[in-house]
C-alpha cells in the first residue's frame, strides 16, 4: 500500500528517512561514482571507491523504481557519506541511506472520535463576530 492510499506518514530525517534540503546543498559533495546491486526488497549492496557494504533506505520501492530507469553512470553517492544520487531524464533522486536495516517507519495519523469532536466544541465558548461594543 502507497503513502497516498492509507493514512501512513514518515516524519524522520534520520539516516534512512528523509533529506533536509540543507543537507542535500551543502553536505552532499563530492559526488563518486557508486555501483548498486539489489538484495531481496530492501538491502542494496553499494560500492563506494571499491569498498562495498549494504545500505538501506525507510522506502526500498522509491530507489528501486529509480534504479531501473537509470544508466550506471548516473548512480552517485556522496564520498564518505551513504547519501546515494540516481540521475533521472528529468529529476536526480536522493536516498538518505543507513547501514543498518530498517523497520517500517509508520506513522498513523489516527482520526479523533466523532464523539470527542463534539465534546470539545460544546465546552468551548461560543465564537461571536461583529460584535460592537454600545458605549
Amino acid at each position: 500500500m502507497s503513502e497516498s492510499t492509507n493514512n501512513n506518514r514518515c516524519y524522520s530525517y534520520a539516516e534512512g528517512h528523509h533529506f533536509h534540503y540543507i543537507a542535500i546543498n551543502s553536505a552532499s559533495q563530492p559526488r563518486v561514482p557508486a555501483q548498486v546491486r539489489v538484495f531481496g526488497d530492501a538491502a542494496f549492496q553499494v560500492t563506494v571507491e571499491g569498498v562495498t557494504s549494504f545500505w538501506f533506505t525507510h522506502n526500498p520501492q522509491r530507489l528501486l523504481i529509480a534504479l531501473a530507469g537509470a544508466k550506471p553512470e548516473n548512480i552517485e553517492a556522496t564520498k564518505g557519506r551513504p547519501w546515494l544520487f540516481v540521475k533521472g531524464d528529468y529529476s536526480t533522486d536522493c536516498f538518505n541511506m543507513t547501514n543498518e536495516p530498517l523497520t517500517p517507519c509508520v506513522r498513523e495519523l489516527k482520526q479523533t472520535d466523532p464523539e470527542e469532536i463534539d465534546r470539545i466544541i460544546a465546552e468551548r465558548p461560543p465564537l461571536v463576530i461583529g460584535e460592537h461594543n454600545a458605549n
